[in-house]
């Protein structure tokens, strides 16, 4: 990869790396497995002859494989709750009912609504990282 595709990344992980983890971390329910996916993804995007066009929704799709590479690696229990300096929400009470009805939707779901929440992607953005149809994504 060149200098400039490195620059992209380098800004991209500046700009949004906090959504990212977010975003790892409701796929992994662990701290250390979503630090690792996140990584993981940008380990692999260096290795890249270029980036695509569009890269924000590309970022995150290579975050969801790696996240899902990762937690099955390790094979780690689903279970366990927002990290305290994540940043996703600054209420700790807010954070663990908020926590507990995401643990009550479907993993599908539970990803289309962090992507949508926290990441602010258009549906069809979610449905290009998820690899479903817009119709899908949407519902």
């Amino acid at each position: 990869m060149d200098q400039r595709g490195i620059e992209q990344l380098r800004a991209a992980y500046q700009a949004h790396r906090q959504e990212f983890f977010a975003y790892a971390y409701g796929l992994t329910r662990c701290t250390a497995t979503a630090e690792d996916a996140v990584h993981s993804a940008f380990e692999g995007l260096l290795k890249r002859a270029q980036l695509p066009q569009d890269l924000r929704p590309f970022l995150f799709r290579c975050i969801r494989n790696a996240a899902l590479d990762v937690r099955r690696r390790t094979q780690r229990d689903m279970t366990g709750t927002l990290p305290q300096d994540s940043g996703v929400l600054d209420l700790p009470d807010l954070r663990l009912d908020l926590e507990s009805a995401l643990s009550t939707l479907g993993e599908d779901e539970r990803e289309t609504i962090l992507l949508k929440t926290y990441s602010g992607l258009t549906f069809e953005e979610i449905a290009a990282v998820r690899e479903v149809s817009v119709n899908t994504a949407a519902s």
